[in-house]
């Protein structure tokens, strides 16, 4: 019986609640686990934990999905893949987030490391601050800049990241594995453009350096029906295009702009003039009593000097009073 007990504890102890028990007037009536829309994809994302946990209050419930990833990266990603066609953006800026949606029945939330699939509730800023406050790992790391390069007009939700060879197949089959390189640490984001039925999909690869997408150019230039572009670390793929005009097109949008990154100055108390000037005074009031005491040190030694019985003179000075007269 004990034994039995013991084994009882095992899921409460290996599977630690990931949400806090209340969220503002509403507290937590169960948790189960997360369902996981493409498992494979997800763990290739770094997905390492998950859970949904349904909140109650009044009679009404709601409920939570948390997903949390290596870093946030991965979140971006899960985002992107798993929005429905017709979500509406949000806008989170004021706290945070980039990445959030609207939907009929809830919201989907990426911040920092972790996806959050909200259903039957929209929380408001302050529930969600909340949230990012209490879930265990939660970590902000800075998101990738290539999808900032996809030309605009892309189809709404039509957006989706590449990190390896699962995501790969699964958003981008023309593209060999070993075309994209991923041992070169290569990353991609996709999207599709133009109109239902004459759609092309937009493919855009990132390398660490500009030598490694020279390298992997070729490669690209020999995808049946594609057409390839470089700029700067980055190769461009326009798959399936509609026709050849339209590749061209759409490729000569994507531009590579090297950033620069300048060190900020950052102001300290040398470059205040009152304290400048504070300190030469301070420096003044050191040195006049270094004197004045150095002042006193003299004085006090030639007093106890003539105390003593010297004149602290030395020997008179000896006059001999020559003169010209004999």
């Amino acid at each position: 019986m004990k034994l039995f007990s013991l084994l009882l504890l095992v899921p409460a102890a290996a599977f630690p609640a990931m949400f806090p028990e209340t969220i503002g007037h509403w507290k937590l009536s169960g948790t189960a686990a997360a369902q996981i829309p493409d498992q494979k994809v997800w763990q290739e994302y770094g997905l390492k934990d998950s859970q949904k946990a349904t909140y109650a209050d009044a009679g009404k419930t709601w409920t939570i999905s948390g997903y949390r990833f290596d870093e946030a990266t991965g979140a971006m990603a899960a985002f992107d893949a798993a929005r429905p066609e017709d979500a509406r953006p949000v806008k989170l800026d004021d706290i945070g987030v980039p990445n959030a949606v609207a939907r009929a029945a809830g919201e989907m939330v990426a911040a920092g490391n972790y996806l959050f699939v909200i259903e039957g509730y929209k929380p408001e800023p302050v529930e969600l601050n909340h949230i990012f406050g209490t879930v265990p790992k939660y970590s902000r790391s800075p998101l990738p800049t290539l999808p900032k390069y996809m030309p605009p007009g892309a189809e709404a939700n039509s957006e989706r990241y590449i990190v390896g060879p699962e995501s790969l197949a699964r958003y981008a089959p023309q593209v060999p594995a070993g075309t994209a390189a991923f041992h070169f640490n290569a990353e991609a984001e996709i999207a599709k453009y133009g109109k239902p039925g004459a759609e092309t999909t937009l493919a855009i690869f990132t390398y660490p350096t500009m030598e490694m997408a020279r390298d992997r150019y070729p490669h690209f230039q020999q995808i049946p029906g594609a057409v390839a572009k470089r700029t700067g670390p980055m190769v461009a793929v326009a798959l399936n295009p509609a026709s050849p005009d339209v590749a061209e097109k759409l490729l000569s949008r994507v531009k590579y702009e090297a950033e620069v990154t300048i060190p900020e100055h950052v102001p300290t108390l040398k470059d205040n003039p009152v304290n400048l000037f504070w300190n030469i005074m301070i420096l003044c009031g050191i040195l006049a009593a270094l004197c004045l005491v150095s002042g006193l040190v003299v004085g006090g030694l030639r007093l106890l000097v003539r105390r003593s019985g010297a004149d602290g003179d030395g020997e008179g000075m000896i006059s001999l009073h020559l003169s010209g007269h004999n």
